[in-house]
C-alpha cells in the first residue's frame, strides 16, 4: 500500500509512482478506479516535491497518441491532467491538442467536467499554450461544473489574457459561466484580470437582453461576500479576507451600476414605448 499522508515520505518513491500510471490506467479500463485514486492522491500530496513529471507525461502522451486505446484510458488521463505542470517546457501545444481530443472522447460526468474545466483554465494561463486550445473546448465552461473545494491555483485562470480570450469568443453564455466558475471565496483574482472583468461587465453585460445574466452574477457575488463575512475561506487566506471583499465588492458595484443605467433607460423610454404599443394595437 502507498502511504500518501506525508509528501516527504513519498519523495524517494517518485520513480515507482510515475511508472505506476500505466498500471493505474489499465485498472481503470476494467472499471477498477481504486488504483488511479491512490495515484492522484499521491500526486496531490507530493505536489511541492520534485515529482518526475517527464516520466508520467510520456506515459500520458503514449495513451493519447494511440487511437485504439479504450475510452477508459483517456478518462484516466483527463482525471490526471489537473495535476500536471502545465508551465513546464515538457508540455507543448501538441500535447494540449491531444488532451482536448481525449476530453471530447470521454462521456461527461461531474468529475470529468471538473477536471477538464480546471485544466482548461491552467492551460489558458500559459501564454505559450493558450493559442493551441481548440475553440470548442471553451464550451465546457457552459456545463458549469463548479470546481471542488480542494481546487487550488484557480487564480491562474483569472489573468487578464484569459479574461480577454473568453471575451473574444463573443458568447455571453460562456462568458457568464466563466465568471461564475472563477469568482470564488477560495482565492484571489489577478488584479489585471479584475480590471478586465469590470470592463467586460460594463461593455458585455449592458443590454436589456442580458439582464438575467447580471442577476445570476450578482446573486453569486452576494453568496461569496456572505462567505467572506462568515470567514469561510481557506486557512491561508484568513488574514486577507478584507482584501478579497474589496475585489468582489468592486465587481458587484460595476454590475449594479450597469443595472441602474439599463433601468433608467427603460424608465425614460417607457412613455414612447407605450405610445408605440398603443398604435400597434
Amino acid at each position: 500500500m502507498i502511504e500518501t499522508g506525508d509528501p516527504a515520505s513519498i519523495y524517494p518513491r517518485h520513480k515507482a509512482i510515475t511508472a505506476f500510471f500505466p498500471y493505474a490506467a489499465w485498472q481503470e479500463q476494467d472499471g477498477r478506479n481504486e488504483v488511479l485514486d491512490v495515484l492522484l492522491h499521491t500526486i496531490r500530496a507530493s505536489r511541492e516535491q520534485r515529482f518526475m513529471w517527464h516520466r508520467i507525461i510520456r506515459s500520458l502522451k503514449t495513451v493519447l497518441l494511440t487511437e485504439k486505446n479504450p475510452t477508459s484510458l483517456k478518462q484516466a488521463v483527463i482525471l490526471t491532467s489537473p495535476h500536471l505542470p502545465w508551465w513546464n517546457s515538457t508540455i507543448d501545444g501538441n500535447f494540449v491538442q491531444l488532451w482536448a481530443a481525449a476530453a471530447d472522447a470521454v462521456p461527461y460526468a461531474l468529475d470529468i467536467g471538473q477536471s477538464v474545466v480546471y485544466t482548461l483554465l491552467l492551460i489558458a494561463s500559459q501564454d505559450s499554450l493558450r493559442p493551441h486550445i481548440p475553440t470548442n473546448m471553451w464550451l465546457w465552461l457552459s456545463k458549469r461544473p463548479f470546481l471542488p473545494s480542494t481546487c487550488t491555483w484557480c487564480t491562474q485562470g483569472t489573468k487578464q489574457t484569459v479574461v480577454q480570450t473568453v471575451r473574444r469568443l463573443g458568447d455571453i453564455e460562456i462568458l457568464t459561466s466563466y465568471l461564475l466558475l472563477v469568482w470564488s471565496e477560495r482565492d484571489y483574482l489577478y488584479p489585471d484580470g479584475l480590471d478586465e472583468m469590470c470592463i467586460s461587465i460594463r461593455e458585455d453585460f449592458c443590454g436589456i437582453k442580458v439582464g438575467h445574466h447580471r442577476t445570476d452574477l450578482i446573486k453569486h457575488l452576494d453568496h461569496i461576500l456572505g462567505q467572506l463575512d462568515l470567514g469561510l475561506v481557506p486557512i491561508g487566506l484568513i488574514d486577507d479576507i478584507q482584501s478579497m471583499k474589496v475585489q468582489y465588492e468592486q465587481l458587484k458595484e460595476a454590475l449594479l451600476e450597469v443595472d441602474k443605467k439599463v433601468t433608467d433607460v427603460l424608465v425614460s423610454e417607457s412613455p414612447r414605448l407605450i405610445t408605440i404599443i398603443g398604435l400597434l394595437t
